[in-house]
C-alpha cells in the first residue's frame, strides 16, 4: 500500500518561541526542514524545545522513521523570526 503524504507549513512567527504542530494519529514517517537556511530546535514534549531538543541546522532535514513516534505533536522553535517549517507526514 502506498503512503499518502500530508503537508504542513508551520510559520514560526517569533524568534525563540515554541510552536506546535499536531500530527495525524497513526501516521508513520515524518520529514521536516526549514524552508530557508534557518536553524530549528525540535522537541517531542511541550516546553522542552528550548532545553531538551534535537538541532536541525539550516539546510538540513530531519526524518522520524516509521514506527518511531510515541507522540502526535511536534514542538519547534527557531532563532530566526518568520521561519517556515515544511513538514511531510506519510500515512
Amino acid at each position: 500500500m502506498a503512503a499518502t503524504p500530508i503537508i504542513y507549513n508551520l510559520t514560526l512567527t517569533l524568534a525563540d518561541t515554541e510552536y506546535s504542530q499536531a500530527l495525524a494519529a497513526g501516521g508513520s514517517r515524518v520529514e521536516l526542514k526549514a524552508r530557508t537556511l534557518a536553524d530549528l530546535k525540535l522537541a517531542f514534549i511541550s516546553t522542552e524545545s528550548g532545553t531538551t531538543y534535537v538541532s536541525v541546522f539550516g539546510g538540513a532535514s530531519y526524518v522520524l522513521p516509521e514506527n518511531s513516534r510515541t507522540r502526535n505533536t511536534l514542538y519547534l522553535q527557531s532563532p530566526t523570526a518568520g521561519t517556515v517549517v515544511e513538514i511531510v507526514e506519510f500515512r
